[in-house]
């Protein structure tokens, strides 16, 4: 039997979720751990929900030191970069949009550039990911998982941060600030976000715990709240904010991590990948979701 943990690190700041009003978010991330995961080890999870200005990539980079990691890469558009990635050891990064903070705010804290390729680089584990955590400094929300825990991240603007670990539970997480209360934050979560967060709480409060992979799925694709509000959002007209991409990986005690990985890239029909991490990081450098690798 799994030992339970909920260790909660606190920089500053109150338990505080926020009702109002703000932009429409992106992004919902989630993930279970240890007995509340089918078979043990974890599940991390995110829903990518972006503009509907780019390209999606499934990639490998391989260092020249440090660990071979396969990313989820934004190409184009005005966001692009890495938005989710798992390495060799079955460390596991996803992150999500801070979107209290005005994005002028958001870039102009300094960090260390390309800091989700570092970790993936550089850490074998949420601990080892955790001892560095004064890297984080810009405004945003992650969720990391290993072979045996999940954590959750938040960094509000004064560089304060906030970390929830798991190893047999679920954490989960929107776009608004549910830990730390952000000093002079104005805006407000809206309607997305807290939406989002309230449904994802209710899938994973009820059954079928333990989760398997195809669970979550399931709950990836919920679209009760409609096209703006939903887990999996379409959008109430071509130029609103859409989900793009479930990013799901499946990280056994022992083993290859399994990634299912599904795009919905604009003007593209939709697209499946179920993929062992380690036939990835052995393939080429960019592997097309229509590729035999992905079944």
């Amino acid at each position: 039997m799994l030992r339970r943990r909920w260790k909660i690190w606190t920089w500053a700041g109150a338990v505080l979720c926020f009702l109002g009003s703000q932009p429409a978010s992106a992004c919902t991330l989630w993930g279970a751990s240890g007995t509340a995961v089918a078979g043990g080890g974890t599940l991390v999870a995110k829903n990518r929900d972006w503009s509907p200005d780019h390209r999606q990539e499934l990639s490998v980079l391989r260092p020249a030191q440090g660990y071979r990691s396969l990313l989820l890469t934004a190409v184009g558009g005005a966001e692009p970069g890495v938005k989710a990635g798992v390495n060799e050891k079955g460390l596991v990064i996803v992150s999500a949009t801070a979107s209290q903070v005005p994005g002028t705010q958001r870039k102009a804290a300094r960090q260390k550039k390309e800091l989700m390729r570092f970790f993936l680089t550089t850490c074998a584990s949420v601990d080892e990911l955790l001892n560095q955590v004064e890297l984080l400094r810009r405004p945003v929300f992650y969720l990391a998982g290993d072979r045996k825990e999940i954590a959750l991240i938040e960094v509000a603007p004064e560089g304060r941060r906030s970390v929830r670990r798991q190893d047999s539970g679920t954490l989960h997480h929107t776009n608004h600030y549910c830990i730390l209360d952000p000093a002079d934050q104005k805006r407000k979560p809206g309607a997305s976000s807290t939406q989002r967060y309230a449904r994802m709480s209710e899938l994973l409060k009820g059954p079928p715990a333990p989760f398997a992979a195809e669970d979550f799925i399931r709950f990836s694709a919920d679209a009760v709240a409609g096209p703006d509000n939903s887990i999996w959002r379409t959008g109430s007209s071509p130029t609103r904010k859409r989900t793009l991409a479930t990013w799901l990986v499946s990280v056994p005690t022992a083993g290859s991590p399994q990634l299912y990985l599904k795009t919905a890239d604009p003007g593209e029909p939709e697209q499946v990948c179920r993929i062992s991490v380690e036939a990835a990081l052995g393939g080429g450098d960019r592997i097309p979701l229509n590729s035999e690798l992905c079944r």
